[in-house]
């Protein structure tokens, strides 16, 4: 049985799972906490390098957008695994209870945000345009919250304005409407694990051919927030959990089990993040899946020696690294919104001690939104969280 993180288990404790349950993997943590300090590099390029006072090395950070890609193939591995888990547990798959704590994870952060995001809006007096929800503040809003904001990207650039990272929730939450039920029908009608493995090949492929036609009409900037343009590396890591959930003892978990393999999918996913960055049509056609392939090597290794860490695991576990995962969702919605916001008040500011603010302020806000409002919130729910609020 494969590992997944569990929203109340102490992060220094590992106790032998129950038949069909799943094991806290700090490694996966600590991956999402080396991540993301790449993602929020690359938003001081775009956000930053203009500047009189940014350094050169700025404009070299390109490799880094590849970073995204981990987290989507991070996502469908482990909610597939958990998926698997709770079948095996009980021969059943609640959808009910998938939705209720995907709420409850991607919830509290943007109930937080987004009223706070109206409040600054409300009160902004400079051009429309440059205002933290754009030109329409209410499509804006109404997009981030439904999840569909990478669609009014596609459509209209800059269309959600300070918001713009979330865009990948859209890509997740799309994908998600879907694949539970999917999944429980697969399940309850026993369909054997090569059909669905040759299932997720076939709609990798159909994907990149759809991405291949947007890209020809629309651009491959646009083309870039449509959701199967993103879709191969979730589908890939969906894969990856399904073959080590149904399979523990297969040739994969046997190949993973593998520190040097582990070790070879990290250098591929350097090697094709610096080799592809900058080729962002070869991605849409097949890039992002070598990407995926590679990360999946070294996911899957996470998850196949849990509880026997190897040193790749000790590495990706350090304290540190997973502290600063923890909080990575927080830190991925704020961070932009810190960079534009102290570049608007403080325009003059030398760009190193504006980055420096700029991580503080996001580092800040993020715990305070981690521990203040979704932990309470994934421990004792909605209900519970504002009946004390209130």
């Amino acid at each position: 049985m494969v590992a997944t993180p569990s929203p109340g288990a102490p992060p220094g404790e590992r106790p032998e799972p129950e038949p069909g349950r799943l094991r806290y993997i700090p490694a996966l943590d600590g991956m999402r906490g080396l991540s993301l300090p790449g993602t929020i590099l690359t938003h001081y390029a775009i956000f930053l390098y203009g500047r009189p006072s940014a350094p050169s090395w700025l404009l070299h950070t390109g490799p880094l957008t590849l970073n995204i890609q981990m987290f989507f193939v991070l996502s469908g591995a482990l909610i597939t695994s958990m998926l698997v888990s709770e079948h095996v547990r009980t021969d059943a798959i609640s959808l009910k209870t998938f939705y209720l704590r995907r709420s409850r994870r991607l919830g509290p952060a943007l109930v937080a945000l987004l009223p706070i995001m109206a409040v600054v809006q409300l009160f902004w007096t400079g051009h429309a345009a440059d205002s933290p929800l754009g030109e329409h503040p209410a499509r804006a809003l109404i997009a981030v919250a439904l999840f569909v904001g990478n669609w009014v990207l596609f459509a209209v650039p800059g269309g959600i304005s300070w918001l713009g990272p979330a865009w990948t929730l859209g890509i997740e939450e799309q994908f998600y409407l879907t694949w539970p039920a999917v999944l429980r029908v697969l399940r309850r009608r026993r369909v054997s694990r090569a059909m669905v493995l040759t299932g997720f090949l076939v709609a990798t492929g159909v994907t990149i051919g759809i991405a291949s036609i947007l890209i020809e009409h629309h651009g491959v900037k646009r083309s870039f927030y449509a959701t199967p343009t993103q879709l191969p590396s979730i589908l890939c890591g969906c894969a990856l959990g399904y073959e080590l959930s149904t399979n523990a003892g297969g040739r994969l978990a046997r190949l993973v089990k593998s520190r040097i393999v582990a070790l070879a999918g990290l250098a591929g996913m350097v090697v094709v993040s610096i080799e592809l960055a900058g080729n962002a049509p070869f991605l849409y056609h097949g890039g992002y899946v070598l990407y995926a392939a590679s990360a999946c090597l070294l996911i899957g290794h996470c998850f196949v020696v849990a509880g026997n860490d190897t040193f790749v695991t000790k590495f990706f576990g350090w304290k540190p690294f997973t502290v600063v995962g923890q909080i990575s969702y927080e830190a991925y919605l704020i961070h932009v919104i810190a960079i534009l916001g102290v570049a608007m008040v403080l325009p003059h500011l030398h760009v190193y001690p504006m980055m420096l603010l700029d991580a503080t302020i996001t580092a800040v806000v993020s715990a305070a939104f981690y521990y203040l409002i979704e932990q309470p919130i994934r421990r004792k729910g909605w209900k519970a969280f504002f009946a004390r609020l209130t």
